[in-house]
């Protein structure tokens, strides 16, 4: 019996619940085409599609899975005890890996995020326990991302400070995991707690938490780091008592993040509702909200899909509305709905969110929302929905919702 969190209890109960049978492929409850790439128990996260669109990683309960895209089981990348937080493709299909990050500094506008270590794993390699050829790569990382179809990854690790000095970091890229890496010696001013890199791979889009000094307390900053110039750049400076969730996505738009009042990371009574999805046009430094999703719009994590012209987005229509995936296009501004969620747990945390390198799919987690106990005609690890695992979107040809509805 499955129960709740989808842990199996005991079988002693004196009511009979009819058993529940395994949910079909065509609906497994985020919609008509939505397709479950992972089944069984276990707390899945992080999942990215190798450049080939052939497989996919992702972090299973603190270690790093890889399955071909469609197949049922996976293989260990790693050990199980790894401690794995995110994991990203390299050119060569090699993975970067960073460990998990301390869950009370994890970004807030208080407290920066801990730095973990990154680890890059070769292509193909594989052992009894998953941990051949992993090679600690970069210390001190506080942040990393990849290119939108794969590939190229960019970390970012706190640079050496001096007495008295604020702090700052230094970015990172990586192509291959036999490749060497190379480091941008200009340091970057703040903590960045969120990194992507732009679709055609020519810069990195940050946010950064600088402590101002004085009576004055931490801000958050959208900046832009140009690879060929090894410079970075300040976008936006945002007001003090506001910080940025997860990545700046850099699109043919602008610059779109996910932006609210900053709350301390261990505090329980965090309001959804206060976080908006903003832009900063091409040649502008003053934000904008984005009105095309409405304005009662919950927005929660973002991802730009590779091409640059339409941005993934988790949120819902209003506080009441279920969270689903929808689809902005950045050329009409409209917005559509890639999911029709009633019953299911979407995760929101911007590292559970990803396109296909063609931009036909985006992938996500989620589970059932179980109200009470139920039992399963069919074996634990052949189920999707009673436990976390990654569903695949489709995201092309997708209606556009009209305003009134919610």
């Amino acid at each position: 019996m499955l129960a709740g969190c989808g842990l199996v209890g005991g079988a002693q109960e004196r009511e009979t619940i009819p058993p529940a049978s395994a949910e079909p492929a065509t609906d497994p409850g985020l919609g008509p085409g939505v397709r479950p790439l992972s089944f069984g128990p276990g707390v899945k996260g992080s999942p990215r599609v190798s450049p080939s669109g052939e497989k996919v990683a992702f972090v299973l309960d603190g270690y790093v899975a890889e399955k071909p895209l469609y197949a049922q089981t996976s293989l260990p990348r790693t050990a199980n005890d790894f401690g794995a937080g995110h994991a990203e493709w390299l050119t060569d299909e090699g993975l970067a890996i960073l460990t998990r990050q301390d869950e009370a500094g994890a970004g807030g506008a208080r407290t920066p995020p801990a730095p973990s270590s990154l680890f890059d794993v070769r292509p193909d390699s594989s052992s009894s326990d998953g941990s051949s050829d992993v090679a600690r790569s970069i210390e001190e990382v506080t942040a990393v991302g990849a290119v939108p179809d794969g590939g190229a990854v960019a970390a970012v690790a706190v640079a050496p400070e001096s007495p008295g000095e604020p702090t700052s970091s230094r970015l990172v890229l990586l192509r291959g995991s036999e490749k060497p890496a190379s480091v941008y010696l200009r340091s970057i001013k703040g903590s960045v707690t969120g990194l992507s890199i732009s679709p055609d791979g020519r810069r990195a889009v940050m946010a950064v938490r600088r402590d101002a000094g004085g009576d004055e307390g931490s801000r958050f900053e959208v900046q832009t780091y140009e690879f060929s110039e090894g410079r970075a750049s300040r976008v936006v400076r945002l007001p003090e008592g506001t910080e940025i969730l997860g990545a700046p996505q850099w699109t043919r738009g602008g610059v779109h993040f996910v932006t609210g009042e900053a709350t301390d990371p261990a505090a329980d009574d965090r309001n959804p509702a206060d976080y908006d999805l903003y832009r900063v046009p091409a040649g502008s430094g003053t934000p904008e909200q984005v009105r095309g999703i409405g304005e009662d719009f919950v927005a929660a994590s973002i991802g730009v899909s590779p091409d640059g012209q339409r941005l993934a987005v988790v949120g819902r229509r209003n506080l009441g509305s279920p969270t689903n995936l929808y689809v902005l296009d950045l050329a009409s501004d409209t917005l559509e709905a890639a999911t029709a969620n009633e019953n299911m747990e979407v995760k929101t945390n911007p590292l559970d969110l990803a396109w296909s390198p063609d931009g036909n799919h985006v992938i996500l987690v989620a589970r059932g929302a179980l109200s009470g106990p139920e039992v399963y005609d069919a074996p634990a690890q052949t189920l999707s929905s009673a436990f976390y695992n990654l569903y695949e979107v489709p995201v092309t040809d997708l209606p556009v919702e009209g305003e009134s509805e919610s």
